[in-house]
């Protein structure tokens, strides 16, 4: 009886730390979440401003953007519609944004409502995205966007 007694003992004592792991919920990075969000605001002043310089900063070189009309370009094609002047925004206004962190990537998934035109004709009022961004020698950069009509 004594020795099942100290089994169970031994048991319960081997179990409790794996358990009381299971229990803790997972850490958020929020030192990550709180830059990347900080990013996504500065990105959409930039593209109201064209100012292709912070934009070239925050999208790697190897961006690639999908938009809501099934288009997709990268950095240069992004960079280059500001400077013509094809793209122009009046404003963008995010709003829900969530942020998940996995190490040195981390998935922004959000709305924007926005005004202004491509090519002259206006661009589409209400949109949902996801920003994808990665770390790079302590540097987070945004790497994908996929945009879709709300």
């Amino acid at each position: 009886m004594k020795l099942a007694l100290a089994f169970l003992l031994l048991a319960a004592a081997i179990q409790t730390p794996a358990q009381e792991k299971q229990k803790e919920p997972p850490k958020k990075d929020l030192g990550a979440a709180h830059t990347v969000t900080g990013l996504e605001n500065i990105w959409v002043v930039a593209l109201v401003k064209g100012d292709t310089a912070v934009l070239a900063d925050i999208l790697a070189d190897t961006y690639s953007d999908s938009d809501e009309h099934a288009n997709r370009t990268d950095k240069q094609g992004v960079l280059g519609v500001l400077k013509s002047g094809d793209l122009k925004f009046k404003s963008i206004e995010l709003s829900d944004m969530e942020v998940q962190v996995y190490g040195d990537a981390a998935v922004v998934t959000g709305r924007a409502t926005q005004s202004g035109t491509y090519k002259g004709q206006p661009l589409t009022s209400s949109i949902i995205f996801t920003d994808t961004f990665i770390r790079q020698g302590g540097k987070w950069r945004a790497v994908a966007s996929h945009r879709s009509a709300a």
